[in-house]
């Protein structure tokens, strides 16, 4: 199904469910961003770097290790709808980390990519016997991601004191160390059941979201060759589109009625960089695009379109105006 002609489901599940199959859809999805950052901190550096380079291919490793358990323990267990979301995988991101890996020379264990192509929806009740491993795996992420948002931190402050050279933007950097602190408040609010009212999750959600978007078009427009005017006016336009958004969720006195016009708004701007991404990745795979795009990192960005997507799907008319 084309980006564009995708149904808009309006779900009647809560926000916050099960904490076993939350968690488990929850590092699926962020697992193999985080091991995807590694891989571009890894492309970054400087080969006179080797420090960098090996802490790098550590995070890489201990992702690695995080998201085959959670691929085990998510076979029968994960939600459908994440499945089928492709926000874990799209159709192109076998073929992305294959010519990455060429290309750059960096080792990408693909074989956790096609095992997670294998995985069964859930056909129930998590077992009760699971949640333990759960927990165990949540600490684990827990403790990994506060390392590895440190080490971004702290490769983003020498690079901006001019310290160390890294052929990525010091915005990339802050936004990798964004989605590090995102995934452990998530992390964290499941592991001490601190649950939040689904309509102050789901704003704070859009705005987290709208932001990264945001960066995600003028990242692809400085990466792109000058001479592709009109992928790059298209991401110009996109990036405008969200920065605008993301004024509006963060408006004060805001009427309820308000919100579920923006959260079409919304959609329909998450839905327009989706398939200008997947299309922008489709012709990076096949050198049609100059640019000095990964066809892995425009794959990362759409499926993380594709994950806010499904977020702002949970949305139906009457949901955000409850307490």
């Amino acid at each position: 199904m084309r980006k564009t002609e995708r149904v808009l489901v309006t779900s009647s599940v809560p926000m916050i469910g099960n904490f076993g199959r939350e968690s488990l859809d929850l590092h699926l999805f962020f697992a193999r961003i985080m091991r995807e950052h590694a891989i571009f901190m890894q492309a970054g550096f400087l080969p006179k770097d080797v420090t960098y380079l090996e802490q790098a291919l550590q995070f890489k490793c201990q992702y690695d290790e995080v998201l085959k358990e959670a691929i085990r323990l998510s076979d029968c267990t994960a939600s459908e709808e994440v499945l089928q979301s492709e926000e874990l995988l799209t159709d192109k991101t076998l073929r992305a980390e294959q010519k990455t890996q060429e290309l750059t020379g960096i080792s990408i264990d693909m074989a956790l990519t096609v095992e997670e192509l294998r995985l069964n929806p859930d056909l129930g009740t998590l077992p009760a016997e699971i949640e333990p491993h759960v927990c165990a795996l949540n600490q684990k992420a827990m403790v990994l991601t506060t390392s590895f948002a440190e080490f971004k931190a702290m490769v983003l402050e020498q690079v901006t004191h001019c310290r160390l050279a890294c052929n990525l933007f010091p915005a990339q950097l802050e936004h990798v160390y964004k989605e590090a602190q995102f995934y452990l408040k998530i992390l964290k609010r499941l592991q001490n059941n601190q649950f939040v009212d689904a309509r102050i999750d789901l704003l704070e959600q859009e705005v987290f979201w709208d932001e990264i978007m945001a960066d995600h078009a003028k990242f692809v427009r400085h990466l792109l060759d000058p001479s592709e005017r009109e992928l790059c006016r298209k991401a110009k336009d996109l990036t405008k589109g969200f920065e605008r958004l993301e004024q509006k969720m963060k408006g004060e006195g805001l009427p309820a009625s308000g919100f579920g016009r923006l959260m079409h708004e919304n959609i329909a701007a998450t839905l327009a960089i989706a398939e200008f991404k997947a299309t922008g990745t489709e012709l990076i795979l096949a050198c049609q695009v100059k640019s000095l795009l990964s066809p892995l990192l425009t794959d990362h960005t759409l499926r993380e379109a594709n994950y806010y997507l499904r977020i702002l799907q949970t949305w139906r008319p009457g949901y955000l105006g409850r307490r």
